[in-house]
C-alpha cells in the first residue's frame, strides 16, 4: 500500500468517525415531488450524496407530470415536500392553504439558458411574432408562465392575444416538431436539447425581466407537516446548504444527478451549466418580485405574509 492510498484510507476513515449519520430507523421518511428542471439540482444531489440521510431524513424524490400538480400532492398527503414555482405556492396560499417554505433550489441570475423556444424554420424571430401562436408553458400561472406574460407585455405585445396552453417540459421539443405548440416558455435541460438537436431556435430569453436574487424553486410542505417535525426541516435545510457546497466543488458528480433525474443522454447533461444555487430564503429579497408580479396579473387578491411563510435556516 503506497503512501497516497494510505492518506486516502485514513482520511475515509476520519469522515467516517466525525460524520454523524443518522440511524436509518431514526429518519423521518420524506417524499419530495419533482419536476425535472436542472435547477432543482440540490435536492438530487443531497439525496445522491447521503447528505439528507446524514441529517436524519429519508428522501424518495418523486416525478411530477408538472409543476401544478405538485401542491395538490403535498396537501393531499401523497407527499411531505415539492419544489413548486414561487407564484403556485404564493395562489395556494391565497386560495387558503396553509403552507410554509423552508428553502430555495436555484436563484436569478441563472446561467442555465432559458427562453422562448420556437421551430427553427418557422418563420417566428420576436416577440410580436407570436400574436395568435400557441405557447406552451408548464403550468398555467407557474414561474414560466407568468414571467413569460411579463416578458410579452415588456416586448410591447398584450399576453391575451397569445395562445397559452400546458405542455410537459420534457416535450419541448418533440411538441415544436409534432406542430402541437408554435413556442414553449422553456429552460434547461430541455431548452438546450431542442436547439441543439436542429428542431428550435430561442427568439427571446424571457426569464430577463426577474429581479436578481429572486427564488426560482422553492421547498413547500404544509404549515401542519412543518410543526410536527421541525427537526426534519432543520435537517433537510443543513443537507442542502452541504448539497451546494458539494456541487461547487463536484460537478462532474452533479451532472450524474442531474442525467439521473431528468433521464437526459449523458452528452447533453455534460454541456449544461451550472444552476445559481439557492438555499435560505429572505422574504423581501427571494420572494417579493413574485408576489408584485402576482398581484399585478391578478393572481392572488392581496400579500401574502411572506414572514408567516418562511421558515428560516437554523442558526447554525
Amino acid at each position: 500500500m503506497n503512501r497516497r492510498t494510505l492518506i486516502g484510507v485514513g482520511t475515509a476513515l476520519l469522515l467516517a468517525a466525525t460524520t454523524p449519520f443518522v440511524n436509518a430507523q431514526e429518519r423521518t421518511e420524506v417524499t419530495l415531488l419533482y419536476t425535472a428542471t436542472s435547477g432543482f439540482l440540490t435536492a438530487w444531489v443531497a439525496t445522491d450524496q447521503g447528505l439528507f440521510a446524514k441529517h436524519g431524513v429519508d428522501v424518495t424524490p418523486q416525478l411530477a407530470s408538472n409543476g401544478s400538480v405538485i401542491v395538490a400532492g403535498i396537501v393531499s398527503g401523497s407527499a411531505q415536500v415539492g419544489l413548486p414555482t414561487p407564484t403556485v405556492a404564493l395562489q395556494a396560499v391565497d386560495n387558503g392553504l396553509e403552507l410554509r417554505a423552508f428553502a430555495s433550489t436555484n436563484v436569478f441570475p441563472d446561467p442555465a439558458n432559458g427562453g422562448v423556444v420556437v421551430g427553427a424554420d418557422s418563420g417566428i424571430n420576436e416577440a410580436k411574432d407570436l400574436v395568435g401562436k400557441r405557447v406552451g408553458v408548464p403550468g398555467i400561472g407557474g414561474l414560466l408562465d407568468v414571467t413569460m406574460r411579463q416578458w410579452l407585455i415588456s416586448q410591447g405585445v398584450d399576453p391575451k392575444s397569445v395562445n397559452i396552453v400546458e405542455i410537459s417540459l420534457p416535450q419541448t421539443g418533440d411538441a415544436i416538431k409534432a406542430g402541437q405548440v408554435d413556442a414553449v416558455a422553456s429552460v434547461d435541460p430541455f431548452s438546450s436539447r431542442a436547439v441543439q438537436s436542429g428542431v428550435g431556435k430561442l427568439i427571446g430569453d424571457y426569464l430577463e425581466v426577474v429581479t436578481p436574487n429572486s427564488a426560482a424553486g422553492i421547498f413547500v410542505t404544509t404549515a401542519e407537516w412543518a410543526e410536527a417535525n421541525p427537526e426534519a426541516i432543520a435537517g433537510m435545510q443543513r443537507a442542502l446548504s452541504e448539497a451546494a457546497d458539494f456541487i461547487r466543488a463536484n460537478p462532474d458528480a452533479a451532472r450524474e444527478s442531474v442525467a439521473r433525474y431528468t433521464s437526459l443522454p449523458a452528452p447533453v447533461v455534460a454541456n449544461l451549466p451550472m444552476p445559481n444555487l439557492g438555499g435560505e430564503l429572505k422574504a423581501e429579497e427571494s420572494l417579493g418580485f413574485w408576489q408584485k408580479l402576482a398581484l399585478e396579473q391578478q393572481l392572488i387578491s392581496e400579500p401574502v405574509d411572506l414572514d408567516q411563510f418562511i421558515i428560516p435556516f437554523p442558526a447554525n
